[in-house]
């Protein structure tokens, strides 16, 4: 699968080994997201989720920018114009725009390789994902509360999960804008790349999740993600069924073998 690529005008979609490197592609307009995008990116989604080859995914902005959010002259005015049945079944049956919102659930594991401002629906973006690395001159913020509205595909859900809800109410409540050093600071990203090295880093890290056994790592992500609010006594049993599970597994064979043996396991995800 290495080299193999698909292009459009709106994203760019690229299979290198094991990752699939997503890439938003609207630099004029720093990558705000509109009705193709939104669609683009939840075909990436889509597309990533039925292949199992593709074991980690990375998710970057082409351009100066991340993603500056929605596309306040294209995909609000939609929004506005939608009955409210219409608005109601994308939030409660999904996928919702960019599979962000509306319940839209992904396994893979998702690198936000964020190379520029990450502002409102750019930021719910980000949150979207499980790990987040950026350059040092990116910007983040929700500011849609400046605007008469709120973030609603998930940032109101994730951030306070993401830094904690006294530092995630201050952001989405006062809109402000707020640098890399901070986001490493309150843990939204998790590392500051120079630009020149940030796909190379992503692409480190990409790989060394890839080279586990691809039925754990979307195992645990999906046990994380579960546990979030629940409470220990509801998430543990499921967790531990989940390890069972994965103990009667080809891989975890193949892994006790390299264990014992002292090479690298061939993983097979089966």
């Amino acid at each position: 699968m290495t080299g193999r690529a698909i292009v459009s005008e709106v994203l760019k979609f690229e299979v290198r080994n094991r990752t699939a490197v997503v890439t938003l592609n609207r630099p004029e307009q720093r990558n705000a997201v509109d009705l193709e995008l939104s669609a683009a990116i939840l075909a990436a989604w889509d597309r990533i989720k039925a292949d199992p080859e593709i074991r980690v995914a990375i998710l970057t902005g082409a351009g100066p920018a991340f993603c500056a959010g929605a596309d306040l002259k294209k995909l609000i005015p939609h929004i506005r114009a939608a009955s409210d049945a219409e608005n109601r079944r994308r939030a409660w049956e999904g996928p919702g725009w960019a599979g962000i919102s509306g319940g839209y659930t992904i396994n893979t594991p998702i690198i936000a390789a964020i190379n520029g401002d990450c502002i409102a629906g750019g930021h719910e973006l980000a949150e979207f994902c499980d790990i987040r690395i950026a350059v040092p001159h990116a910007r983040f913020g929700h500011q849609e509360i400046k605007w008469g509205l709120m973030p609603g595909d998930g940032g109101c859900s994730r951030l306070p999960r993401i830094i904690g809800l006294g530092r995630a109410m201050e952001l989405i409540l006062t809109g402000r804008i707020y640098d890399a050093d901070e986001a490493l600071r309150i843990g939204f990203v998790s590392k500051l790349v120079q630009p020149q090295d940030l796909m190379h880093e992503a692409m480190v890290m990409a790989d060394a999740i890839a080279r586990n056994a691809p039925l754990a790592v979307r195992a645990a992500k999906q046990t994380v993600l579960r546990g979030i609010g629940r409470p220990l006594h509801d998430n543990i049993p499921f967790e531990t069924e989940t390890f069972s599970y994965l103990c009667k597994t080809e891989d975890w064979t193949r892994g006790q073998q390299a264990f014992l043996t002292g090479e690298k396991p061939d993983f097979q995800g089966k």
